[in-house]
């Protein structure tokens, strides 16, 4: 049942971008108990500067982080010695965001210096699932997937219902 459902439903989306970590089972898990969380990654490219140097280009952070808040984490982080592999961050965002990591040496690997950031800051975050819902109009329960759309397409019917009876009434 909620497996068919993941054939439209591929996941939750996010206003601000990301990339969600989890693996399939891990998605209908969370859809098919009603409970779980979604693990959210930055969206990062490497840029090439010429001369073998390279730079980490930031375009998309998970939902609910706060970009000033991610900087001055970084910056706190580069500060204290935690990151050793980077030397600098830009924030180069018009309306776009674009955070640039500049690494300490063009021998490290990109995705050795973005696990290390990953694990120290909010560019990867865990975003929760609590499908905690008034079924029937009354009684509180966490529903499926599948259930928490049945219960909505209810209520819509009912919103219909008693407007166009209101209206006739008129």
């Amino acid at each position: 049942p909620v497996s068919r459902l993941l054939d439209f439903v591929k996941g939750p989306d996010f206003p601000t971008g990301g990339i969600m970590v989890e693996d399939q089972a891990a998605i209908r898990e969370a859809y098919e108990t009603g409970r779980g969380g979604f693990r959210l990654r930055a969206r990062w490219e490497k840029e090439e500067q010429g001369r073998g140097t390279w730079n980490v280009v930031v375009t998309e952070i998970p939902y609910g982080v706060q970009k000033s808040r991610l900087i001055e984490k970084v910056a706190e982080l580069i500060i204290a010695r935690k990151l050793p592999l980077l030397e600098d961050v830009r924030d180069e965002s018009a309306e776009d965001i674009r955070l640039v990591l500049v690494p300490k040496s063009r021998t490290v690997e990109p995705e050795l210096l973005m696990e290390s950031i990953f694990r120290l800051t909010d560019l990867e975050t865990r975003f929760p699932l609590n499908m905690n819902v008034l079924s029937r109009g009354r009684v509180p329960g966490v529903l499926s997937l599948k259930e928490v759309l049945r219960e909505w397409l209810d209520h819509r019917r009912e919103v219909l219902l008693r407007r166009s009876r209101y209206r006739l009434a008129e």
